[in-house]
């Protein structure tokens, strides 16, 4: 069990929560990021967060974006304990399920992909196979936009969030994608993308926003 974990299990359900909110503000604005995520999601779209996590962070984009559905997955068993019932109806969990597993299942093609703060904790040598995945959905639904959320190396409040997630995450393998290195897993994929950046970088400097398209 992480640090974090035990953190969570001693603190209890609603004081975790409180502790966990101002912890994590130290890494981002979540009300900034939304703003950014808002920026470049389409209309009624039906998105798919992908690595969810406890969805703290979808509660801001749902505030700002009533019209949006999310289905959040998550290979762990552990998936949106944090979303606000307000927001319940419109998110379907699905816990224990890559991204690979989900085009495979028969649920609906989404309108949009949202990888928050997911493709630093994918082993560069796997990262190759995720990005396969991304390809078989654009190749099949080309209007689907890639929405990426991530954090730029090469500053203190990075290496700060890299320490987090190697000693209180757990996650001994994180390894950092800046913007540069993840144009270039784009450009792996079949057929041109275009890219756009959302203003996030700009306002909560070292996290950054990107989407991809066709």
């Amino acid at each position: 069990m992480s640090l974090g974990s035990r953190l969570r299990t001693l603190l209890g359900p609603r004081l975790a929560r409180r502790v966990g909110r101002a912890y994590r503000a130290i890494f981002v604005d979540l009300e900034c990021q939304a703003r950014s995520l808002s920026s470049v999601l389409p209309t009624g779209a039906h998105v798919l967060d992908v690595g969810g996590g406890d969805g703290e962070p979808l509660n801001y984009l749902l505030d700002l974006r009533t019209d949006l559905r999310v289905s959040s997955i998550d290979p762990s068993d552990a998936i949106g304990q944090w979303i606000e019932v307000r927001h319940a109806d419109r998110v379907t969990c699905l816990a224990g399920m890559t991204l690979e597993a989900y085009l495979g299942s028969g649920c609906p093609d989404p309108d949009a992909v949202l990888i928050a703060d997911v493709l630093h904790h994918i082993l560069p040598a796997q990262r190759e196979q995720f990005m396969a995945s991304l390809g078989k959905l654009i190749e099949r639904r080309p209007a689907t936009r890639i929405v990426v959320k991530d954090v730029e190396p090469g500053t203190l409040r990075s290496l700060l969030g890299y320490w987090s997630d190697r000693y209180v995450t757990g996650d001994r393998q994180v390894s950092l994608v800046s913007r540069a290195e993840l144009l270039r897993l784009f450009e792996s994929l079949p057929g041109k993308l275009s890219h756009q950046e959302a203003p996030l970088y700009a306002e909560d400097s070292p996290n950054y926003v990107m989407v991809f398209y066709r």
